[in-house]
């Protein structure tokens, strides 16, 4: 299992650009390989801030998105429209417990 939380902060007057083009990715991401799960939040009185939660089935499975036309796409798409650069930080997950996670990708 391998999760991550991605912090970006978005320059404010861009953040309708980055909320459609980030829906858009989330789609195709949730269709790769190794994709557990994800989740895009925005931080309530700091519009301009968001999260990522992503979970993959294996640090392979997360480099494997690293590479893919779907994350290359969206990253130029978005480079733009950052007010900084992006902080991407691995967790472990404590509950539930990493053997609870469902990957969908390979379970069918």
């Amino acid at each position: 299992m391998h999760m991550r939380v991605v912090s970006m902060k978005i320059k404010p007057e861009l953040v309708d650009g980055f909320k459609s083009a980030s829906t858009a990715g989330i789609e195709k991401l949730l269709s790769q390989p190794g994709v557990v799960s994800t989740a895009l939040l925005q931080q309530v009185g700091a519009p301009s801030h968001f999260f990522f939660i992503e979970v993959y089935s294996s640090l392979d499975a997360y480099n494997e998105h690293l590479k893919s036309e779907c994350y290359l796409d969206w990253q130029k798409e978005v480079a733009n429209l950052l007010d900084e650069a992006a902080e991407s930080v691995e967790y472990a997950p404590i509950y539930p417990l990493e053997d609870a996670w469902v990957d969908e990708s390979v379970e069918g």
